[in-house]
């Protein structure tokens, strides 16, 4: 007989399964029964979304009997993507650390990747500079307690005594990576014209 964690280990997946299908409609029953599609396809285009996206909103209305319109959404996407494809927005969407959509214009392409990259840049800088602020923290009371004494996860007094010694430069390698983060994300922030 199979022990109820067992069976609460086997359901719990399933059901969680079955809350994220339901919760993954694209349009509430209200908005495709008023099916405001030009606004819908303008949200759909602000978001950078593919005009796959409109079979998605088909299929979540279809559970309420509507249809999208497809004419009226294409060309709220279409005015939607003029808000999406411009340099301020590549480069907003690459400092959360995303790629942009390839819904964009050819023409409008290598400008708005170039943006997406610097972007991207400063995300990752500024990730790495977290990280390691982080390390120097945990370095730092680290070396306090070694110095103070404290044996840590240490088995000898010699062990212990070694890792004392060993971070200081290591605490000073990592100012000086935050040091040398701060100052290229300062550059980036110089750099950005958009």
């Amino acid at each position: 007989m199979r022990s109820f964690v067992q069976v609460l280990a086997l359901r719990l997946p399933l059901l969680g399964s079955i809350v994220l299908l339901a919760g993954c409609a694209t349009l509430s029953k209200e908005e495709c029964t008023v099916g405001n599609w030009q606004t819908i396809g303008y949200n759909d285009g602000v978001a950078g979304y593919y005009s796959d996206r409109l079979a998605a909103h088909a299929k979540a209305c279809a559970k309420v009997g509507t249809a999208p319109d497809y004419q009226t959404w294409e060309r709220g996407r279409q005015q939607g993507l003029q808000q999406y494809c411009t340099t301020s927005n590549a480069y907003n969407i690459g400092k959360r650390g995303r790629d942009l959509n390839s819904v964009c214009p050819a023409a409008l392409a290598n400008a708005l990747q170039q943006a997406n990259q610097q972007g991207q840049r400063y995300y990752n800088l500024n990730k790495q500079l977290t990280e390691d602020k982080l390390l120097l923290e945990k370095h730092q009371a680290e070396y306090i307690k070694l110095r103070d004494g404290e044996m840590l996860d240490f088995n000898t007094e010699k062990e212990a005594r070694a890792r004392l010694l060993s971070l200081p430069p290591e605490l000073q390698r990592i100012r000086y990576r935050i040091a040398t983060t701060e100052a290229k994300l300062t550059l980036e922030n110089q750099k950005t014209h958009f």
